[in-house]
């Protein structure tokens, strides 16, 4: 097939899909209900409300009210949405295919490396940005499947996740039973060998989730201390998340919605062309199986007096319940979008969507700059309801901001660099 040769270059704003940008701006504010947590405290609180006193009254109906209408589905979303980018970034009909691949690879790796600037430098150990780089590599090789087959081979994976969190449910259950009935042997009874080693398997299960309470002390005390710190306490951990963590469950995780956003933009779901019953039907499906089955894990959990094997990221029925919340998201966004109204709304989160990356680092800067020591050392100062008029302020703050910044510039700041250095070339910031 002969090609042009033409240069590849940026999506202009006049080229951009409005309604995924919208999307990716709901996703994005979604993703800080969830962020903010261990933002504000122990990353421990994230699994345990107990953690930070969110036990009873208004602070556990807040955690229940965000477990049940936000948990999972918001980065699910997020992460769709990046596959689906993958492949209008690749789509430059009139481009040498071996100059966008080399384009692609070297957006990929420069996600990486804002990945590492978020974690290390802006000491965030929930980033996101690393592991969606790294996927990425991988996601090229599925660029030309038909939909269908992504969606297939996406669903796959996310039923090998489903497999994981389920056995961790099974394997925390059974050796919580253990553990109880060795904690209700007669004071002073000596352990056998194999006693011992199933205490030391709980004590082990319990820090690969940061759950005791030495860790959490420790934790905590950080936070409230200086940058250098929280840079060795962050840096230890996010060393574990994107080695062994990201082996076990990110890539996975990242790889299976990344697939499906794929196929959700070849199908057309994205940018609202399909009718008013395909969203409305994915509204209906995806709250009336996501919220029901989100709630059931929540108050199992609740009721179960917050045992460690019904937390979040132990539960069987996990990845279901964020998916088809996630698609209930999709289409009631893609029903508004499609029926035009809230127009200073949807305006206003496209900006936000467009300044994703932006927007997403410097979440990390207010957030750690309120929470940490070498801020205001709010760590720990908070109760949970309190810390959602953090999260709104920000909303507001980024709301604004972003049409503020798109009236007078092209991209936001970290995506000019991410343009320039992909393109090694500098973009034009300022409108004409």
């Amino acid at each position: 097939m002969e090609q042009s040769g033409t240069t590849a270059s940026p999506i202009t704003g006049k080229a951009r899909i409005e309604s995924i940008d919208t999307l990716r701006g709901v996703a994005l504010f979604g993703i800080l209900l969830m962020n903010i947590v261990a933002f504000a405290n122990p990353f421990a609180a994230y699994l345990d409300p107990r953690v930070d006193g969110a036990g009873s009254g208004i602070n556990l109906a807040t955690f229940m009210a965000v477990d049940i209408l936000a948990e999972g589905s918001m980065r699910t979303i997020f992460s769709m949405l990046f596959g689906a980018g993958m492949l209008i970034f690749l789509n430059k009909p009139n481009a040498d295919p071996a100059d966008v691949k080399s384009l692609y690879y070297r957006r990929a790796l420069l996600l990486v490396a804002f990945g590492l600037f978020n974690a290390y430098v802006l000491v965030w150990a929930g980033d996101i940005l690393y592991a969606y780089g790294m996927t990425g590599l991988v996601l090229y090789f599925f660029r030309n499947l038909p939909a269908k087959r992504l969606a297939q081979m996406g669903v796959g994976v996310l039923f090998l996740l489903a497999i994981i969190h389920g056995g961790m449910h099974v394997q925390g259950r059974m050796l919580k039973s253990e553990v109880d009935a060795i904690q209700a042997l007669p004071a002073g009874t000596e352990l056998s060998v194999e006693q011992t080693e199933i205490m030391e398997a709980w004590d082990t299960f319990l820090e690969q989730q940061f759950m005791t309470p030495e860790l959490i002390a420790s934790e905590l005390e950080i936070k409230q201390s200086g940058y250098w710190e929280n840079f060795k306490q962050t840096a230890m951990s996010n060393f574990f998340i994107q080695t062994f963590a990201f082996v076990i469950n990110m890539f996975w995780d990242a790889l299976a919605m990344m697939l499906l956003g794929m196929a959700f933009l070849k199908w057309g779901v994205f940018d609202a062309s399909r009718s008013f019953r395909t969203y409305l039907t994915m509204c209906l499906v995806g709250f009336g199986i996501g919220i029901p089955l989100n709630a059931w894990e929540t108050f199992t959990f609740v009721n179960s007096g917050f045992e460690i094997y019904w937390n979040t990221f132990n539960r069987p029925t996990y990845d279901i319940g964020r998916l088809s919340l996630a698609l209930g998201y999709i289409g009631l966004v893609m029903l508004i979008c499609k029926s035009g109204v809230l127009t200073w709304l949807r305006t206003g989160l496209a900006r936000v969507g467009q300044m994703a990356l932006t927007n997403y680092l410097s979440q990390s800067i207010i957030c750690n700059f309120l929470f940490m020591g070498f801020g205001f050392g709010l760590a720990g100062e908070l109760e949970r309801h309190q810390i959602y008029y953090v999260v709104f302020a920000v909303w507001v703050f980024q709301f604004f901001f972003s049409i503020w910044w798109l009236r007078r510039y092209r991209f936001g700041p970290a995506e000019w660099l991410w343009r320039s250095l992909t393109y090694r070339e500098k973009q034009a910031l300022k409108l004409a």
